[in-house]
C-alpha cells in the first residue's frame, strides 16, 4: 500500500479500534436508546458508518468500469464535506441508502464492518502511484475522489460520528439522572 495511503488507513484502523472498545461493553438496551425523537442511537449511528463504507466501495465498483471515469477530476466539495464533518454540523445524510434502520445487533454490524474493511483494504493496495491521483470514488455529497481523499474524508467521517456517539451517551447519562 502506497504510504499515504497506509498512514491514513492506520489512522482509520486506529480510529475505529478504539469506538469498538468504547462501546462494546455496553448493553444492546443501552446502543439501541435513543435520547430524543428522531434522533439516533449509538447502534443506529455506528450502522450508517457502515452504510456508508459500503456504498464507498460500490461507488468505487461503478467508477471502475465507466469510461469518463479517465476524465473525471476530484470535487471541489471534498473540503466543504470535510468542514461540516469537522465542525459537527448537523445535516441530513446525502442519499437515502445511507439512512440507518437500526435493527442490525452490535454483533452483525461489527461483522460487516470487518468484512468490509477488508474489501477495502485489496482496493487501496491496489493503487500504484501512478494511479494515486486517479478519481476511484464517488461520495453523494462532495463528488468524485481520489483513494486519498476518500480515506481522509472516512476518517474525518469516523471522528465526527465517534463525537455523535459520546454526545448520545452524554444525552442517555442525563435522562437517567432525571
Amino acid at each position: 500500500m502506497l504510504q499515504e495511503l497506509k498512514t491514513l488507513w492506520e489512522a482509520l484502523e486506529a480510529g475505529r479500534g478504539a469506538l469498538i472498545k468504547e462501546i462494546e461493553s455496553l448493553t444492546e438496551d443501552r446502543l439501541r436508546a435513543q435520547p430524543g425523537a428522531g434522533m439516533w442511537s449509538m447502534l443506529q449511528t455506528l450502522q450508517h458508518l457502515v452504510l456508508a463504507e459500503q456504498g464507498m466501495r460500490a461507488a468505487e465498483a461503478e467508477l471502475r468500469s465507466n469510461p469518463v471515469r479517465d476524465r473525471l477530476r476530484p470535487g471541489k466539495l471534498i473540503p466543504v464535506v470535510r468542514d461540516i464533518l469537522v465542525r459537527d454540523v448537523a445535516v441530513k445524510v446525502p442519499h437515502p441508502s445511507l439512512e440507518p434502520d437500526g435493527k442490525v445487533s452490535l454483533e452483525e454490524l461489527l461483522k460487516l464492518w470487518d468484512q468490509e474493511r477488508q474489501h477495502m483494504k485489496a482496493l487501496l493496495e491496489g493503487v500504484s502511484a501512478d494511479g494515486s491521483e486517479t478519481v476511484m470514488f464517488s461520495h453523494p455529497a462532495a463528488g468524485p475522489m481520489t483513494a486519498a481523499q476518500a480515506l481522509d474524508l472516512t476518517l474525518v467521517h469516523l471522528d465526527h460520528h465517534r463525537r455523535q456517539i459520546d454526545r448520545i451517551r452524554a444525552a442517555l447519562d442525563e435522562i437517567r439522572k432525571e
